[in-house]
């Protein structure tokens, strides 16, 4: 627990102020030399993490898939193999609590949320934003993951050279406020670091759905390894359950609080669950989330109210089993979970889900 001294205002401050200047710089040599659209296609290849690169490109960029491809030295195998066979075993569960927890938990934080609502990604086309982070998700969780043969390495790279690209424009359009730090700065890279590993499991457990530590804290690590490839700094990497705990406790009270941008981005994925949803499930998406993230950040976020039915908070894990049938999740396995996504995939993209680099911002 030796990384709890950091989690101090003054030096979440500083974090405010960094960004990724390995990513930063591979962007800014690729728009600048004018290869932004050959550029988009190497990056569209990257299927793979055995890729290989053409020759020929800036060495800013080539810098970038050196050193960004390297799992740190403090990556366990076990750990990560752990933290994937927890996700096989609750994958639907964990799916739905991307969109019912882990994304408007990152919105309830205002300054944040800002670079979403800015560059209009999220609440413009937020069908296949969803989809895009699905699969990443995906991606890292599945059996080979880290491997050769899987994608957690190359889609942890294009996500983070979007991010990239996104502070490239947003800082060229200059209607940034500094009074919200760096965008996608170091600090909210962590708390969406957190989104995705400690926030899901609590709200799990809130279901009575059983986790262990151990389970908990290999989940922890496999999504540490995965946001250093993001570029995330060890630092704000928290090793265990308490030290995600208090990160997230501070980052919470810097942070949450309403915003428009907050408002939009979660009214923008309400609509999108009310367009796509069964009849049945479009008031069950607002219950959901106002259970899960509790009434305060709930109300930070206008989330709708809806009462919920009289069984709901003595059983809530029922309830929640109903909701996987209605989605037609039955078992809350690897498989089912990545089939239910699949078939979300053909509907809205026909084919594949592809992470482009974007060319501007609205």
């Amino acid at each position: 627990m030796h990384k709890i001294k950091y989690y101090q205002n003054n030096f979440l401050d500083q974090a405010r102020k960094r960004t990724d200047p390995l990513a930063d710089a591979a962007i800014k040599s690729i728009f600048e030399s004018g290869r932004a659209a050959d550029f988009r296609n190497i990056i569209h290849s990257l299927d793979h993490n055995n890729y290989s690169l053409p020759n020929g490109l800036p060495l800013e960029v080539k810098d970038f898939f050196d050193q960004s491809r390297q799992l740190p030295q403090w990556a366990d195998v076990q750990l990560i193999q752990k933290g994937q066979k927890f996700f096989r075993t609750h994958a639907t569960s964990l799916s739905f609590m991307l969109a019912l927890m882990s994304l408007p938990y990152d919105y309830a934080a205002a300054d944040g949320a800002q670079v979403l609502w800015l560059s209009k990604r999220m609440r413009d086309d937020t069908g296949k934003r969803l989809l895009e982070t699905g699969k990443y998700v995906f991606d890292v969780a599945s059996p080979e993951g880290f491997s050769a043969k899987g994608s957690a390495i190359a889609s942890a790279q294009k996500v983070r050279l979007i991010h990239a690209t996104i502070r490239y424009h947003i800082l060229k359009k200059r209607d940034w406020n500094v009074v919200w730090g760096m965008p996608i700065n170091q600090e909210d890279m962590a708390g969406t670091n957190l989104s995705m590993s400690l926030i899901p499991v609590r709200g799990m457990r809130k279901l009575g759905i059983k986790v262990s530590k151990d389970e908990s804290e290999a989940y922890i690590h496999l999504w540490n390894v995965a946001s250093y490839v993001m570029g995330v700094e060890e630092k704000l990497l928290p090793d265990t359950s308490k030290e995600a705990f208090l990160l997230n406790k501070m980052i919470t009270e810097r942070h949450f609080k309403p915003s428009e941008a907050g408002r939009g981005l979660t009214n923008a994925l309400l609509s999108y669950m009310h367009d796509t949803m069964d009849a049945r499930l479009k008031t069950l998406a607002p219950q959901y989330m106002r259970f899960l993230l509790g009434e305060k950040v709930a109300d930070i976020l206008d989330i709708p109210y809806v009462s919920l039915p009289e069984g709901f908070i003595l059983n809530p894990l029922k309830y929640w089993n109903q909701l996987r049938s209605l989605m037609n999740a039955h078992p809350d396995t690897y498989f089912d979970a990545l089939h239910l996504f699949n078939s979300n995939v053909r509907k809205q993209e026909g084919a594949k889900v592809s992470m482009k680099i974007p060319t501007h911002l609205s």
